[in-house]
């Protein structure tokens, strides 16, 4: 008879002879685990996000693409893969990266600023991925195929929202602020379809309003701060800024050389609200993302591109106006700004710091004539 101590009990013998059978079975269990997951990781719906530039407009709707896509339950690296991609301005790398995307695994793809829009879409001509486009000022002047009578009429694969600030509010107000106001000065890219769009529309505001648009064109954001100096030479009072990538991204040393020549610089890119503008009027550019990203997200669902007409902002979100009273080297006796016009402003900027009135709604209305 046999006791535990002295010789093996049959069971253990088994498990022995049984050993590399139970490894291999393992190890098979194993393989097909990770195949498992990694083949459920290549399923998830793949989304591309391409800007064009880093300000803190096109990183506001970025921002608010992802989480208008998270609201609607599509969460990076759980129900969908995101990569983002930013060109840093350059239009080269532009139209390279718009070219991995368009050839790559991506199922939807969401762009933040007009020359993304139509990187993208030159790219992707043959729709083979859904493209949603947002924080572009004019999408129907891109030249990618949209109409402006016919909201309908796009590229099957291709959809957005137009976000054209209203300049004539916005030179206005310049005007109820300072009556006497005569001469704004503007840098401006010609070669961006958004900013030829604002720039008709800023010289029809100030034909009617009795301003002399001071013009000063640039090729890149370098010259920028040459350009506002050469407004200032010729008499500029004022410097508009319009939506124009270039001008934009150099807007802290546009701010700088107005306070440093005593003239006010206004926009209708509203962002910091304390960042030396006297004025902003525009969107609320996390807010224009968020409907980017529920738009995209309702791609994902299963919503057809083509029955989906392409909207202006102003149509779902009201602009919105931030005022300055600390703005640095603006002479505010000449620069008064009425009650009722701080009445409208979202923020008001004075010199106890930065007030915010959610409430406020800034008066229409907001469509621009044609």
């Amino acid at each position: 008879m046999t006791t535990c101590g002295s010789q093996p009990s049959r069971l253990a013998i088994a498990a022995r002879r049984a050993g590399p059978s139970l490894a291999l079975l393992v190890g098979a269990s194993a393989l097909l685990l990770v195949t498992d997951r990694a083949g459920s990781a290549r399923s998830l719906p793949a989304i591309g996000v391409l800007q064009h530039t880093s300000s803190v407009v096109l990183d506001d709707a970025v921002r608010g693409m992802l989480d208008g896509l998270a609201e609607r339950g599509w969460n990076d690296g759980q129900t969908c893969t995101v990569r983002r991609y930013n060109a840093e301005g350059d239009v080269v790398q532009a139209n390279a990266i718009a070219r991995e995307i368009a050839g790559g695994p991506f199922d939807v793809a969401l762009t933040s600023s007009t020359p993304s829009m139509q990187a993208l879409a030159n790219a992707n001509k043959s729709g083979r991925v859904k493209h949603v486009f947002a924080a572009v000022a004019d999408p129907f002047s891109a030249g990618v195929g949209l109409d402006r009578a016919d909201p309908l009429e796009h590229p099957r694969h291709m959809v957005g929202y137009g976000s054209l600030s209203p300049v004539h509010v916005t030179f206005r107000l310049a005007k109820r602020i300072n009556p006497g106001l005569a001469r704004v000065g503007v840098a401006h890219n010609p070669a961006e379809s958004n900013s030829r769009r604002f720039l008709e529309l800023a010289r029809a505001s100030c034909r009617e309003l009795g301003i002399e648009l001071i013009e000063s064109p640039v090729e890149n954001s370098s010259g920028v701060v040459e350009a506002v100096k050469a407004t200032l030479a010729r008499g500029a009072e004022a410097i508009f800024v319009p939506g124009d990538t270039t001008v934009m991204n150099a807007l802290d040393a546009v701010i700088a050389a107005g306070a440093k020549a005593g003239v006010p610089v206004f926009s209708v890119n509203p962002g910091v609200p304390d960042r030396g503008t006297l004025f902003d009027v525009g969107f609320d550019f996390h807010q224009v993302g968020l409907a980017a990203g529920r738009l995209a997200a309702d791609l994902l669902d299963g919503t057809d591109p083509a029955t989906v007409p392409i909207r202006e902002t102003a149509e779902v979100i009201p602009p919105r106006l931030f005022v300055n009273l600390a703005a640095k080297g603006v002479d505010f006796t000449r620069w008064r700004i009425p009650a009722d016009i701080l009445s409208q402003a979202a923020f008001v900027i004075d010199e106890q710091g930065v007030h915010e009135h959610p409430d406020a709604v800034l008066a229409g209305p907001f469509t621009e004539a044609e």
